[in-house]
């Protein structure tokens, strides 16, 4: 039974329509939304929600989903629809009314967008890695063409004289700008 159903009999054909592929996109979204909820529980410690034994045991079962996830042994199922229940049923399977605790003062919502946000700036720190690789290699380039000429062009149409070196330059431009 979903999180949000009530006492009836779910069509499998609705549920595959709406949960979809979801569930598989999550589990890349697993990581981050086991970190924020470890923020989360130290919130609720902080406020006395949680006791330092549950804050202790929620951190060290979110920390194994974690290792799990990593190892390809904790994946999200279908019916679980999101890495939110997934978290939710390891956490309560494992650890009792502690593990409904996480939960406590956020909604489903607030867990996607932190999740999506903490995903989004690691992804963002990989891109700007790439970036700056790249950039170098086309310094590489652009250093072997010092002297190797070529046609420059104005809209199309043949202009002064120019180099690869001076091309390749401008793609170079162009990164840093951004990195």
């Amino acid at each position: 039974m979903k999180l949000w159903q009530k006492n009836y009999l779910l069509n499998k054909f609705v549920e595959d329509f709406t949960v979809g592929n979801d569930y598989l996109l999550d589990q890349k979204l697993l990581e981050y939304d086991c970190i924020a909820s470890t923020a989360h529980a130290k919130m609720l410690f902080k406020i006395k929600i949680l006791s330092k034994k549950e804050l202790n045991q929620l951190i060290k079962s979110l920390n194994e989903i974690i290792a799990l996830n990593k190892k390809g042994k904790f994946k999200i199922k279908k019916e679980q629809e999101d890495s939110h229940t997934a978290i939710e049923n390891y956490l309560i399977k494992k650890l009792g009314t502690t593990g409904k605790k996480i939960h406590t003062g956020r909604s489903r919502n607030d867990q996607v967008l932190t999740a999506l946000r903490l995903y989004s700036k690691n992804e963002l720190k990989e891109i700007e890695k790439l970036s700056v690789h790249l950039i170098n290699e086309i310094s590489k380039f652009k250093k072997s063409n010092l002297e190797t000429k070529m046609p420059g062009f104005t809209h199309m149409t043949k202009a002064m004289p120019s180099s690869v070196s001076l091309w390749s330059h401008s793609f170079i431009e162009s990164f840093e700008i951004h990195v």
